[in-house]
């Protein structure tokens, strides 16, 4: 039992990382947008790739979330 809270606590802080990272890039690149008078598509290299930044940040937050349901729900 130990050893799965801890590798549960693991994955959470390690998805929880890769969130902030992700998110933090995404700003980053709203910044540069904005500064320079482009758009997120030309920086990216175009729709398709906007998209699947935005699909990583979901995924990023689903994985996220789920973990830490799974680290904290009450266990009998």
């Amino acid at each position: 039992m130990r050893k799965s809270k801890f590798i549960n606590g693991t994955i959470f802080i390690l998805s929880l990382i890769c969130l902030i990272i992700s998110y933090k890039l995404f700003w980053n690149l709203g910044i540069y947008v904005d500064e320079s008078n482009t758009s997120p598509d030309v920086v990216l290299g175009g729709e398709f790739w906007l998209y699947m930044n935005w699909l990583r940040l979901v995924i990023s937050a689903l994985i996220c979330i789920l973990s830490g349901i799974n680290l904290f729900r009450y266990e009998k």
